[in-house]
């Protein structure tokens, strides 16, 4: 369970959490990997086992969790968004979801998403803020959830993205539901690839619908 810090006083912890989970993972490397959680089990990610994790959470709900290697220094507002240096090592598994701040979720998703960009210009009178790279690919998974991978130096919607290893990751945007965004990054080496892809279908079997 991660160390958790609320914006506001949280409900009282769930009595219990599972002890156990079953995920799909390849056979040859699924000892590699753990699920990470924060004190009230609002977010799960999976991510190499044996590393450090924190978990933030705002006053109107949004927030997230952090899983990074020991040793590595994070950033204190991570979920503000976490550019690399072209020379960084740093890898990371960060999720985050903007709650029920509609303008953070387009905000957030409207790089990748049309409507949500539509929805921001309708809603603030300019354009979407997130300008994508050039060099990141996108995969529009289904009406809902798009994919999207950061190459190594290219700082995009990868969240850390821009440093030494590509950055591959998820997002989600419904309009017609409850506002809300979620997203995850993996940033790892590429010969690790595999272990970000099943973090990343872990995730959007988990929050794909949200």
């Amino acid at each position: 369970m991660c160390q958790t810090t609320f914006g506001i006083t949280p409900p009282p912890a769930p009595k219990a959490q599972p002890a156990s989970l079953t995920v799909s993972a390849p056979a040859s490397r699924g000892g590699e990997l753990a699920v990470y959680t924060d004190s009230q089990g609002l977010m799960r990610l999976l991510a190499p086992r044996g590393w450090l994790c924190s978990a933030q959470y705002g006053a109107d709900g949004s927030g997230g969790v952090a899983v990074y290697p020991a040793g590595e220094h994070i950033p204190s507002a991570w979920g503000a968004g976490w550019q690399l240096s072209t020379s960084s090592p740093v890898q990371a598994v960060f999720g985050s979801q903007t709650s029920a701040c509609m303008g953070c979720a387009e905000g957030q998703a409207c790089a990748l998403f049309p409507s949500a960009a539509k929805d921001f210009m309708s809603h603030f009178g300019r354009p979407c803020p997130g300008i994508r790279p050039a060099t990141e690919t996108t995969t529009q998974l289904s009406a809902g959830v798009a994919a999207f991978t950061d190459p190594a130096g290219v700082s995009g919607d990868g969240n850390p993205s821009g440093g030494r290893y590509p950055a591959d990751g998820v997002m989600t945007y419904y309009r017609e539901h409850t506002p809300g965004s979620w997203t995850e990054t993996c940033t790892l080496p590429p010969a690790d690839k595999d272990l970000c892809t099943t973090a990343l279908n872990y995730f959007v079997n988990s929050y794909g619908t949200r």
